[in-house]
């Protein structure tokens, strides 16, 4: 946390309960979007690597 003397225990949770749920979701879809680029990004490279060894 900005600021942040380390001289006592921090709060779990730093903003409102809208705001944290809103946080939270944010963080969910992100997760999703880049296990489907990574998806997507495998995909690509199995292609390529058929392409090769058909190539072969």
């Amino acid at each position: 946390m900005s600021g942040d003397n380390m001289l006592g225990e921090q709060p779990l949770k730093f903003y409102s309960e809208e705001v944290t749920a809103t946080k939270i979701e944010l963080v969910h879809r992100l997760l999703k979007l880049n296990a489907q680029k990574n998806t997507i990004i495998d995909i690509g490279r199995k292609h390529k690597e058929w392409g090769n060894e058909i190539a072969s």
